[in-house]
């Protein structure tokens, strides 16, 4: 007998520091999905057979979500799903990163993106999950 394995979304988000600085993006008012909120740079890892596929998702992901490149050396530092408008799960995975080029611009699912201190990063992301991750970064960091 055969059973069904469930699937999930698997996506990749970056916590780009620049200076002093690190990287929202706000989505756009037409989203479905978290319309409107801030967020960091993200995008889903493609189904495809790849080497390093988790940090070659992610690289490729800021540089079509925000037009900025990163460096190679990235650092794991949070994890946590949730279940999109769709009902599909999606599991989320948190890496630092340091800008290394470009000039961050939207796109057209967003409105905006903007470098913010820590302190403004609360204001914009004021959910509990985001505090909790904000509060980690702020550790991990000091370590990367």
């Amino acid at each position: 007998m055969t059973k069904e394995i469930p699937l999930h979304v698997v996506f990749v988000e970056a916590w780009i520091k620049k200076d002093d600085k690190y990287l929202l993006a706000k989505r756009s008012s037409k989203d479905d999905q978290a319309a409107g909120t801030w967020a960091v740079p993200w995008g889903k890892i493609e189904i495809w057979p790849e080497k390093n596929i988790v940090e070659n998702s992610l690289k490729r992901e800021v540089l079509e979500e925000v037009w900025i490149e990163i460096f190679d050396v990235l650092k794991y530092f949070n994890s946590w799903s949730f279940f999109r408008s769709s009902w599909h799960h999606v599991v989320g995975l948190s890496f630092l990163a340091k800008h290394k080029s470009g000039e961050a611009l939207p796109l057209d699912d967003q409105e905006e993106v903007r470098w913010v201190t820590i302190a403004e990063m609360r204001e914009l992301l004021s959910d509990e999950h985001w505090q909790d991750t904000i509060n980690k970064l702020e550790i991990e960091w000091e370590n990367f």
